[in-house]
Parts: structure tokens; C-alpha cells; sequence
């Protein structure tokens, strides 16, 4: 048994003993008012203990908390009771008391005791703070569920120098990336992955919420702690430890519910004036009684009343607590709120932007027909060359050209110097026999084809529009000559006809440096491991690096209201660069230094302050994460190409189709009843996006969007006055989920890059359309809760405190009142485990 609880055991039983011979005057036999003071004072000193500990440190470093409220009433009670019994009459024998609900209206000719009201207080407050612990607790389930997620043990296949390999058991917490792990049927996968051998269905439901498994073979990529379902798998590990997506997911939640709404700000600033003006009221009531004339014990008790009924804990939990729960339910629905300012954000929102491929659609395409512009040409020939330039793009659309292309069984062309034009297609230049028949292999959208110089045959006109109409994505092939060159020369692109665009996350643009405007021509193939071959997305996007902070998160206990989290935020804010971050629901703070102080000098700073403070973890940051998710592509010198000048022609077609998610028009729907406007914005042509919009209901279509034309789209939207969300899933959609995120909200999808993932302010980790209308309904009803809990916290304290100075309380009623107040507040946060 803990110290709390055997304090309530010991103490509960004597209080209703003490209880029973003050208000029941047939128990009250000679002298049993000397029986009362005896079983008391165990009670007051040793049960109330914490309460005077707390009191006592607050008032060394000169401040008040709660624990002041309750000390002082209860200290007073007693010794005013105790005088009493010895100078005030009230120790003779054959005194009798009755319980009164009003102590205003109570004469009894001698001094009352009140050792029952100081009894009932601890007991009840104690009796309060454990449910209100135990209800903390069920609160922060949905995030220890979370990490506790995670594999303890791994079957790590071990090579020998014969080539022959042995399975070995090891701590999941010892592999390292490229490690090969064996997972058997039912097991959990130990850690993020790639799948080098076998087939199965992984359940990812633990994660992502969707509750059908996803078939996944060969190639693909898997996510730790989802279950292998029938198939035996083998897995390279591709990233461990802090890193692995479930690690992720537990330190942003984590990070959410340790964040701060701007009304809770306000509670805040409240609570650390809270204590001090209820103790001036307190004594204001006691001297307003005397001087009016009323009874000194009346004056006593409505004075022991104020400090009691009054309850800042209640401010303290009100949005912790709503956090707590609203994040948690949410990661169990495959929804990351990354900050307490997305609540404050979705309750504004009128008009969500939806990307189209990967977020209405299903971003799995594939090839439905290639058209040779020549007749008889070798149509297998022509895509194994898109194919070969594809091969670097995280494009959907270059995806379904390098498997339709490695699955003709053709070798792929070697290809050098590849470029992403965002928004609008790739190049590479294909190797020949000479440096001077090297061929520029340029593939995308037929209209920019158009706009640099390779007009579209006219037979092709037919095939591109039918395709389009139906809904197809339709993409070009096109040959450019290059200059004959000599070794070691190159030639010059024009700043302003760079082809590529070079963005940054917020959205302004970036020079390209100098060196990275010219085109290399090389008669060498390059190897995988060639450093200019960096991921096509990637290198449209490039972020300033941020300064370094280190970030140390602590254990923080003995915090009992909002006036402990002014304190310890306070003193640490003393130290120089340092900002911290307190937690009263979950009992922690996250500190961020700009300056090398050690753990130990934070944690006796909040030792310093009265609370016990244990580091839980301390890592840096030395650059952005946005940064260091685009460099993890190759931190190559990117090549950008001028096209002006370049004479070639188109000589293929493809047209490539992706399917509309099954749930995307019902997600549409669900938005629509939020009072919430869909716009779809997308990079496709008109026709296509038209086809795709009327099956989902979507009337406002927007086509041929580049990423920087996109972030323009929402900024247009933004000056206009709405209050713009978006949800997008690709590098192309970086920039504009950055924009939205300005003044609206970023929402990237599960299946997004890093970037977007990076820049979003909801992170959905199911693919699940619905999932966007579920994350704001939760952030609605997050945010009103904590609204409702502020609202009582306020309500409560505006109602009870006029009452209890006018002598309209009982101490007792009281406590009782203060404690269901904090009990409240967290009950009604619970409610959110419902949500959906």
C-alpha cells in the first residue's frame, strides 16, 4: 500500500468517528468533545501531512498553491477548535452540537469546535486527489497503449563466412538498420523495414486504425509493431530505435499533449494570482464578520470556508487533462495533432483543399496503354526508356512507369544527370556509343512538353483528350538533342530559364547556387551510389538549417494546481535561454535550451522550487527535421538544366489510371456536414481532376497546379479571408501544406513523404480520407471541452466563493465541493475516449 492511500485508510474511519460524535447529539456523551480533539489530531497532522509539506515549501520560495488554501483552513479550524476547548467554553461538560449547513445561522452560547470540518476536509481531498489520479491515469491510456505497442524481442538472421545463416533471439532494442529480422505468422514486426523476402498481409490497425490488413510482398516497405498475419516474412531493418515510425508517432503525440492552448494561457495567468487573492479574501470575510457583529466562530468558519471551497486545481486540469484524452483517442484513430494550436485552428476552418493523387485517389496507379507516335514503333522499348528516367522519381505516376517498365523484362537504358521538374515532369540524358549522340529523355505532362519547345503531334490530340475525359493521367515521351561537346566541357543555363523549381518550405524561392547551372556530359554510366542521383523530390526542395536546441523532458512530481506550473515554469525561465514547457495532467515538463546547461542544473532548479525531478530523456537537434529528411536523399550537387534552345519531338504516350478510394466520397460528405467547403487542387489536367471530382461530389476543381502555383492557390484564398485547411500527401504539396499551415492547418496523409509529413500541423497515418474529417470533428470537440472544463473551473469559483463569505457554506460541504470541482473537470475530459 502506497503512503496516499494508507494515509485515506487510516484517516477515513477516525473522520467518520469524529464526524458522528460532533453532529449527533444522541452519541455525544461527557466529555466527548475531548474524545474528538484526541482522534483528530493524527488526522490533521500526520493524514494532512502532504498538504502542510507543500504549503510549507511554496511559502520558502514565497509563493502559494492550493496546498496553502487547504493547510491554512485546516490549521486554522484546529486551532481555533482547540482554543475552544480550553479558553472558549466549549470543553464543559454537557456541551452538545448539532450539524448545521448553515454555520451563519448557528448559536449555540459558546465557542463551537470545528475539528470534524478539519477532518473532513483532508479526508475528502485526499479522497479527491486519488480518483482524480486514477482518472489522470485512464487518461493517458491511449498513449502508453501507444508505446507500448513495441516488440521486446527480435529473430535476427546472423550470416556466416560460408554463406550459410542461423536465426538468433535478440532485444529488439540491439538491431540495427540493415539488420535481416524473421517474423513468423502472428508476430509483430520488431522494427520499421523493407520487405526482401516472402509474402503476407500486415495489420496495421494498431497504428493506422484501418482495421483490413494490406497485402505487402517483396519491396515493400513495413511498419514496426503492425502484425504479420499468415505469411512468413523477412525484413532488412531500415530504421530503429527513436527513429522508427512508432516512435515517431509516441514522441509527437507526447509533445502535443505537453503543448498549451492559447486558453489555457489565460487559466494560467489566472491561477498565479488565484491563492493570494483567496487568502486577502479570506481575511477580508473574517474581518467584515467581526466588524458587523456576527459571532467570532461564525467569522471563523465562513473564513476556513473561503479558503477551502476555493479550487485552482480545477484551472489546472481543465486543458491538460482534455489534451490528454482528445490526443490519445485520436492516435488510436491514425490522427497526430502535432500542437494545442490545431484546436484553436480547426474550429475556424471553412474551406479544405484536397490534393488529388494519393488523397482522393489511391495513388496506386498503373499503366493502361502506350501509344507510339510513329506506327509500328516498339512500344516495349519506349517505356523501358520512361522507365529508366522514372526510376529516381517518388512520383505515383513514375512509380507505375518503372513497374510496368521492369516488368516487360527489358534491361532499362542507362540514364545520367536526372532532374525533377516539380509540378511537371523529369529529364535525364541516355548514354550512347559517344559522348555526341547522348539523347535528352525528357518525360511529363504533354502541356509543358508543349511550353519548352515539343509541340504534341496532332494524332496524338485525340488519344490524350479521350484518355483525360475518362479520367486517365495522361504523360509524354520526348527526345532532345544535346550539343556536341568535348570532354570535360559543359554548357551554361540561364538563371532564368532554369527548368527546375528550387522551393523552399515556406514557400519563397531559393537561388540556385551557381555551380549547380550546368549541364556535365558524361559517357560513363553513373552507379547507384552516384551522389547526382538524389531523390527527384528532394531535390526541388531546400530548407535553411535551424540553430541547434537541445531539448531535455523530466518527470515532475509533487505538482498539485495551475499555480505549481507558473512556479516551475517561472524558475526556469530565470535561467538564461532556456523555455520550459510544464504539464500539470501528465506530470512532466519539456525544457528547450539554446544555452549547455546540464541536467543536473535544470533539475535542481525545480528541486530548488519544491517539486522531485527526474530526467527522462535529453537529445538534440542540430538542424531542422524538415532539413534533415531531404538530405537523407544524398546531399549531391543538383543538377538544374536550362531546356532553351533544345530541339527533339514527342514519340510516345502513356496514359496511366488510379482508382477512387471506395471511402473518399462518404469522406466528402462527412466534410460537407462540418460546414466545411471542399476544393480539389491537383496538378493533373482539367478533364482528368473533372472526372475524378464528380465522383466524389466535388464542385470546385482546380488543374495544372505547380507546387509553387498551389501554395499561391491557398495564399489567394487566405487574403480573400477563408480560413484554408489542406490535405496532401507529396513533396509536391510541401510548400502549400507550409502556406495553409500559416493560418489554417497542413494535413499530410499516411502515406505522404517525409517533407509533408514534416510540415503538417495533423499528421494522418491512415490513407483513409475520412481520417480528415474525423480529426477535425475530434479537434472541435477537444476544444470545446476544454472550453466547458474552463468554464466550470471559472463558474464554480465565481459561484461558490460569494457563498461561502457570506456564511452560506459548511466547511465540510466545502471541501467536498473544491474536490468534486478537480473530479469533474476530469470526468467530463474522459468523455472524449468516445470520440470519433
Amino acid at each position: 500500500m502506497d503512503k496516499p492511500t494508507l494515509r485515506f485508510a487510516v484517516s477515513a474511519p477516525i473522520t467518520v468517528v469524529v464526524v458522528a460524535l460532533s453532529m449527533v447529539p444522541a452519541l455525544q456523551f461527557d466529555y466527548w468533545q475531548w474524545v474528538v480533539a484526541a482522534l483528530s489530531l493524527p488526522v490533521v497532522t500526520w493524514g494532512a501531512w502532504p498538504f502542510h509539506q507543500a504549503a510549507l515549501r511554496s511559502a520558502r520560495h514565497g509563493s502559494t498553491t492550493m496546498d496553502t488554501l487547504v493547510s491554512l483552513g485546516v490549521t486554522v479550524s484546529t486551532l481555533w477548535s482547540l482554543w475552544a476547548l480550553f479558553f472558549g467554553g466549549a470543553g464543559r461538560i454537557g456541551i452538545k452540537m448539532h450539524m448545521s449547513f448553515l454555520p451563519a445561522t448557528t448559536t449555540s452560547g459558546h465557542a463551537d469546535i470545528y475539528f470534524e470540518g478539519a477532518c473532513v476536509i483532508v479526508v475528502f481531498l485526499m479522497l479527491g486527489r486519488m480518483i482524480e489520479a486514477r482518472t489522470r491515469h485512464e487518461a493517458g491510456d491511449a498513449l502508453r497503449s501507444l508505446l507500448e505497442m513495441n516488440v521486446t524481442d527480435a529473430r535476427r538472421r546472423i550470416f556466416d563466412e560460408d554463406g550459410t545463416f542461423r536465426e538468433q533471439v535478440v532485444s529488439s532494442d540491439d538491431l540495427m538498420v540493415n539488420d535481416m529480422v524473421v517474423i513468423r505468422p502472428g508476430e509483430k514486426i520488431p522494427a520499421d523495414g523493407i520487405i526482401v523476402e516472402g509474402s503476407s498481409a500486415v495489420d496495421t490497425s494498431l497504428i493506422s486504425g484501418e482495421s483490413l490488413p494490406v497485402d505487402v510482398a517483396a519491396g515493400d516497405e513495413v511498419t514496426g509493431a503492425s502484425i504479420n498475419t499468415w505469411g512468413g516474412l523477412v525484413v532488412r531493418v531500415t530504421r530503429v530505435g527513436a527513429d522508427t515510425t512508432l516512435a515517431r508517432i509516441g514522441h509527437m503525440v507526447a509533445e502535443a499533449q505537453a503543448d498549451k492552448a492559447d486558453v489555457q494561457r489565460l487559466a494560467d495567468k489566472v491561477s498565479g494570482v488565484f491563492v493570494p487573492v483567496v487568502v486577502a479574501l479570506s481575511v477580508l470575510t473574517f474581518i467584515t464578520w467581526l466588524l458587523i457583529g456576527g459571532p467570532i466562530q461564525a467569522a471563523i468558519t465562513a473564513a476556513v470556508a473561503v479558503l477551502v471551497v476555493a479550487c485552482p486545481c480545477a484551472l489546472g486540469l481543465a486543458t491538460p487533462t482534455a489534451l490528454l484524452v482528445g490526443s490519445g483517442r485520436a492516435s488510436q484513430l491514425g490522427i497526430i495533432l502535432r500542437s494545442a494550436q490545431v484546436l484553436e485552428n480547426t474550429r475556424r476552418i471553412d474551406t479544405l483543399v484536397l490534393d488529388k493523387t494519393g488523397t482522393i485517389t489511391t495513388g496506386n496507379m498503373s499503366l493502361e496503354q502506350v501509344v507510339p507516335v510513329s506506327p509500328g514503333a516498339d512500344t516495349q522499348a519506349l517505356l523501358a526508356e520512361a522507365a529508366a528516367v522514372e526510376a529516381f522519381s517518388q512520383h505515383p505516376v513514375g512509380e507505375a512507369l518503372v513497374r510496368a517498365g521492369t516488368e516487360t523484362g527489358l534491361p532499362l537504358p542507362s540514364v545520367s544527370e536526372f532532374v525533377s521538374h516539380a509540378g511537371r515532369g523529369v529529364s535525364a540524358l541516355k548514354s550512347r556509343s559517344s559522348v555526341s549522340e547522348d539523347t535528352l529523355v525528357l518525360v511529363g505532362q504533354p502541356q509543358w512538353l508543349a511550353d519548352v519547345g515539343f509541340p504534341m503531334p496532332e494524332n496524338m490530340s485525340g488519344v490524350i483528350a479521350q484518355a483525360e475525359e475518362s479520367g486517365a493521367t495522361v504523360v509524354a515521351l520526348a527526345h532532345g538533342s544535346v550539343p556536341s561537346l568535348k570532354a570535360g566541357e559543359s554548357i551554361q543555363a540561364s538563371p532564368a530559364s532554369v527548368a527546375v523549381d528550387s522551393l523552399s518550405i515556406q514557400g519563397t524561392s531559393t537561388p540556385t547556387p551557381a555551380h549547380a547551372h550546368s549541364l556535365h556530359v558524361q559517357e560513363a554510366p553513373p552507379t547507384e551510389a552516384s551522389p547526382r542521383f538524389a531523390s527527384s523530390e528532394s531535390s526541388t526542395v531546400d530548407v535553411a538549417a535551424s540553430p541547434a536546441t537541445t531539448y531535455i523532458d523530466l518527470r515532475v512530481e509533487g505538482m498539485t494546481c495551475a499555480s505549481c506550473v507558473r512556479r516551475v515554469e517561472r524558475k526556469l525561465s530565470k535561467l538564461e535561454g532556456v523555455e520550459a514547457t510544464v504539464n500539470l495532467a501528465t506530470e512532466s515538463a519539456r525544457v528547450s535550451l539554446s544555452r549547455p546547461w546540464s541536467d543536473e542544473e535544470i533539475r535542481s532548479v525545480i528541486d530548488a522550487a519544491g517539486y522531485r525531478a527526474a530526467v527522462i530523456d535529453r537529445h538534440s537537434e542540430a538542424e531542422s527535421k524538415d532539413e534533415t529528411q531531404i538530405r537523407e536523399a544524398g546531399d549531391s550537387e543538383y543538377v538544374v538544366r536550362s531546356l532553351e534552345g533544345i530541339e527533339g519531338a514527342i514519340v510516345g504516350v502513356f496514359t496511366i489510371r488510379d482508382q477512387v478510394k471506395d471511402t473518399s466520397a462518404q469522406a466528402v460528405q462527412e466534410i460537407k456536414d462540418l460546414g466545411i467547403t471542399p476544393v480539389m487542387l491537383t496538378g493533373d489536367s482539367f478533364p482528368a481532376a473533372r472526372h475524378v471530382a464528380s465522383q466524389v461530389n466535388v464542385a470546385s476543381v482546380h488543374a495544372h497546379a505547380t507546387p509553387e502555383s498551389k501554395k499561391d492557390f491557398i495564399a489567394n484564398l487566405q487574403a480573400d479571408g477563408a480560413m484554408v485547411a489542406m490535405v496532401g500527401d507529396g513533396v509536391n504539396d510541401a510548400v502549400a501544406l507550409a502556406q495553409a499551415g500559416h493560418a489554417g492547418l497542413g494535413i499530410a496523409m499516411g502515406s505522404g513523404t517525409d517533407v509533408a509529413r514534416d510540415v503538417a500541423d495533423i499528421i494522418l497515418t491512415t490513407s483513409d480520407l475520412r481520417a480528415a474529417a474525423s480529426a477535425i470533428r475530434i479537434s472541435r470537440r477537444t476544444l470545446r471541452i476544454i472550453k466547458q472544463n474552463l468554464g466550470w473551473a471559472f463558474g464554480y469559483n465565481i459561484a461558490m466563493l460569494p457563498l461561502a463569505m457570506l456564511g452560506l457554506l459548511n466547511p465540510m460541504i466545502a471541501a467536498a465541493a473544491m474536490s468534486a470541482s478537480s473530479i469533474c473537470v476530469v470526468a467530463n475530459s474522459l468523455r472524449l475516449r468516445s470520440a470519433r
